[in-house]
Order: structure tokens, then sequence, then C-alpha cells
């Protein structure tokens, strides 16, 4: 018994169209025509017998039965692109990130040597700005940024922030060989403009009496951080910014206190989304945030 399967130009411009959510980008990415786009849709619905869009004044809209359909045919898409790209050439292409500066120095590049090694044709190209931007209207394929709640949609959590107080190592003020934490309250003490929690770290730690802390006027992530090895004081940073100076033994943990504030979670473009490269990169990316974590329960 033959397969009752609709022609597959039509199957394509469906599921373009209704993934997309515009017979213009549907059109975009397939490139052909508007009118090509319409008139494979028009025909499939008159070969299934059902009406896969409705017209609206915003462009069209799936019906309930269009979007029934479509969740059924873009795995079989997924799937068929997936396997016929496993018996093809790697990964390769620019893939474009947007990111802020400090996660990019931080931690993206000392990685990228890891991401030469495993994926040598894929390039990756980094924008940094601390602006939270809609990726796709700016035409990036993946965005790394700090959310302190996680409430859009599309976000995918990389590793939640875990905020640590460091210092240089000549700077931490001992008493009786430990942590006198009265006098690091009196200061100085850095403060970085997302993590400004130094009261709630203090009693954390374990300091009754928390005084009225000297905070001077908040720095930027990067600056914090320099200004701390500096010796300029102590600074509460995510553990994950601060790993490179930590290892250097530039600055060290000034207390076994952790506080959970926000993350940082990865976004992809939709229409970037289905490319081998960002695909590898992706996975490339939660691969070394979940070395990162392996790591950290080593050191605990």
């Amino acid at each position: 018994m033959p397969r009752l399967l609709p022609p597959l130009n039509a199957l394509r411009a469906f599921e373009a169209a209704g993934r997309l959510g515009s017979f213009t980008k549907a059109a975009q990415e397939l490139n052909v025509s508007h009118s090509a786009i319409s008139r494979h849709v028009r025909g499939l619905e008159q070969r299934l017998n059902v009406h896969l869009f409705r017209t609206q004044n915003t462009g069209v809209a799936l019906t309930d039965q269009g979007r029934a359909y479509l969740s059924q045919i873009t795995p079989a898409f997924d799937q068929i692109i997936h396997a016929t790209e496993a018996l093809t050439i790697p990964p390769k292409g620019t893939v474009t990130i947007t990111t802020e500066s400090a996660i990019a120095q931080k931690w993206l590049i000392p990685r990228l040597a890891n991401l030469r090694s495993r994926h040598p044709d894929v390039e990756l190209k980094l924008s940094t700005t601390t602006q939270v931007m809609d990726i796709e209207s700016h035409d990036f394929d993946l965005g790394i940024r700090y959310l302190r709640n996680q409430s859009a949609t599309g976000y995918e959590l990389m590793f939640p922030t875990m905020v640590r107080a460091y210092a240089a190592p000549d700077f931490v003020p001992l008493a009786n060989g430990a942590l006198d934490l009265a006098a690091l309250a009196a200061g100085p003490l850095i403060e970085e403009w997302t993590f400004r929690i130094w009261p709630d770290w203090f009693r954390q730690a374990g300091l009754d009496d928390v005084p009225d802390l000297r905070l001077p006027h908040p720095l930027g992530a990067l600056l914090a951080i320099q200004s701390a090895v500096a010796g300029l004081g102590a600074v509460l940073m995510d553990k994950n910014l601060c790993e490179p100076e930590r290892q250097s033994g530039a600055l060290v943990d000034l207390a076994d206190v952790e506080i959970p504030f926000g993350g940082y979670y990865l976004a992809v473009n939709k229409r970037a989304g289905r490319r081998k490269a960002v695909r590898a990169v992706c996975k490339w990316l939660m691969d070394e945030c979940a070395a990162v974590r392996a790591d950290d329960k080593l050191r605990r």
C-alpha cells in the first residue's frame, strides 16, 4: 500500500511558514518567492481538505489543525536534517554570539581553544554589550546573558550565579589565624553593580551585628575584579568570573559562603538554531558548563 505523502515542497513551505510565523520569512529561508509559499500552502490545504492558516491583520497564524500538524512535521524534518548531516561534513561556518564583556573575558575566551579543537571549521564571532537584546532582530545566532530572575521565554540555564567574597592575599584581615569579619566590615569594600549584597554576605558569614557599611560607587565586574587584585578591597563576585584569579592565586576566597543570585542563560535565534554549526556551539557550551559543575563538585 503506497504511503500518503504530500509533495515535499509543499510540506517544506508549510513547515517553514508555520515555524517562522510568516510567509515572507519562509520565502527568505527557502530562497523562493512569497507567491510560491502561498501557492504551496494552498495546494497542501486543498489536498488535505483542511485550513492550516488563517489570515489576520498582522499576517497569518496557524489554525488549531495547522498547529497540530506542524508539531509532527517539524520534528520529522529535523530528524531528516540531523541524519543527513551526520553522513556529511563536520560543522562549518561562522556563529555570531552576543554576551557581556565580563563573561566573555573571564569565562568564554579562555575556553575557545577547546571549541577550536573540537570543531576546527567553526568560527565564533563575539560581540559584547550589557544590553539584554532581542537576538533575532539584531541578527545574532546566540546570546549569553546574566538574568536575576528568569522570566523571559527562550532562555536555557547555563549555570547559576554563586556569589562569593574575594580579596588579594595580602589584604585579608586575620585574627588568631581566622578571618576577622568585623575588621573586614570596616572596609575598604568594593561594590560591584550587580552583586550589591554585602550585608547579606556578612550575616551568612556569621557577623551578628552588621554595621553600616561604607560602600563606594559600584563598579562593573571587570573593574571590580581588577580593583580587588590590586589590593584595594574585598569584592563580592560570581565565582565563575573570578576563577582565573583564584587559580593563579591573585585572589583568595574569604569564607565558605555562597549566595545564589540569578544565573547565566543561553538564547538561540530560532532561524539560526537549525544550522549545524550553531547546534554544535550550543552543545559545546553546555558541555563546558557541565565540566565546570563536575570540577566544582570535586573541589568540594
